[in-house]
């Protein structure tokens, strides 16, 4: 069956058993929300199809606009901005105190976890393994989507998107002896990182705020590096995300996304499986974190706003060690004396740290990472 969305006017596919897609979602395989023109939120039953790329290119256009219809109404996108500056603010400081200050998976060799898998070894230890493994995911990000090292070509301006407590924006901006600007939702981190980059001796280098990645506080081609190190997967509307990743990129700068993504969906599935949908929930419950997308998903964004070199991969099995790693560490005295002072939100999050290890290893939970390069 096909037809017409009454409510936006978008072509749709296939009845799918109360499936929530809203046909201006461009594809997205979770459940979604469409919003009619000028009134509440109501709940579609179909599946998108996307009729032709000028129209997905028009719409990815009109998801930048204030009349844009957004997958969230707009007291759920503040509820869920709410959540996740909360999360962080009580979070960030177990987080640094063991793990250091990047925030973010380690990259790992493939045969890390039979290699390393030592009961005597310290705490210590596997920390600095797994403390180095995160700056080596920096620099194998920064070499997967080429970024030039060449002092006459490597970027000297810099945006980190959902900086944390602004690890990479200190890295990168030592890195390429640039100019480097984070935002976060958490004035905690913005904070934290602030007084970081002062104590290192880059206050002149980095700055940070509190603003929200889907309205970002910049003008228009500003970076020649946009950097999006495992934010992702907190954004309510990916289309308009990645269109203000794009706005914010200098022609010919380098766009870099590394996201929590589900699997991508084989040519016979309309959406994943209700128990896969039920694990992601419990996840989302807990980290604050809207539907989830793929790894395909994100690349139909970047190729219906024609940009160039884009380049995606699963590095699932180089991260496959973290959160081991993450719930070890928090078994410590130490980590556990801290995570009961740190508040509710962040125990929450540490209950359900074995449902992501359960997520990687059914291969429903794909690290991801999605490069391109805005046409100059």
């Amino acid at each position: 069956m096909s037809g017409l969305c009454s409510t936006c006017d978008w072509g749709f596919g296939r009845l799918n058993g109360g499936l929530t897609t809203c046909p201006s979602m461009i594809g997205l395989t979770l459940p979604r929300r469409c919003q009619p023109r000028g009134g509440a939120g109501v709940t579609t039953g179909v599946v998108a199809v996307l009729k032709t790329p000028s129209k997905l290119a028009a719409w990815v256009s009109r998801a930048s606009s204030s009349t844009a219809r957004g997958v969230y109404a707009e007291e759920d996108e503040e509820r869920l901005r709410k959540g996740i500056a909360e999360l962080y603010d009580e979070s960030s400081g177990l987080w640094e105190d063991i793990w250091g200050d990047h925030m973010h998976h380690g990259f790992y060799d493939a045969d890390y976890s039979n290699a390393n898998n030592d009961a005597s070894a310290s705490i210590s230890s596997l920390l600095s393994d797994h403390r180095s493994a995160q700056l080596r995911m920096i620099e194998e990000t920064l070499q997967f989507a080429a970024v030039p090292e060449d002092p006459m070509k490597r970027p000297k301006s810099i945006v980190d998107v959902g900086c944390g407590i602004g690890g990479s924006s200190r890295y990168l901006a030592r890195k390429y002896e640039a100019q480097c600007q984070g935002i976060t939702l958490s004035p905690v981190q913005a904070q934290r990182a602030e007084a970081l980059a002062a104590a290192e001796g880059l206050a002149d280098k980095v700055s940070f705020q509190v603003a929200d990645a889907l309205n970002q506080p910049f003008p228009d081609a500003q970076f020649d590096l946009v950097w999006s190190m495992e934010s992702g997967e907190h954004m309510p509307d990916k289309a308009k995300f990645v269109n203000e990743l794009v706005r914010v990129a200098a022609p010919g700068g380098t766009i870099i996304i590394v996201t929590w993504c589900h699997r991508n969906l084989s040519p016979s599935e309309e959406s994943l499986q209700a128990e896969e949908k039920d694990l992601l929930k419990k996840i989302c419950d807990a980290y604050y974190l809207p539907a989830w997308c793929s790894t395909s998903d994100y690349v139909n964004l970047l190729q219906s706003l024609s940009l160039q070199d884009i380049k995606a991969a699963d590095w699932s099995e180089y991260v496959a060690p973290f959160w081991p790693a993450v719930i070890r560490s928090a078994l410590t005295w130490k980590g556990f004396v801290s995570l009961l002072r740190s508040g509710l939100k962040t125990i929450k999050g540490a209950l359900v740290m074995p449902l992501m290890i359960r997520g990687y290893k059914k291969g429903l939970i794909k690290f991801a990472i999605i490069t391109c390069r805005k046409p100059a």
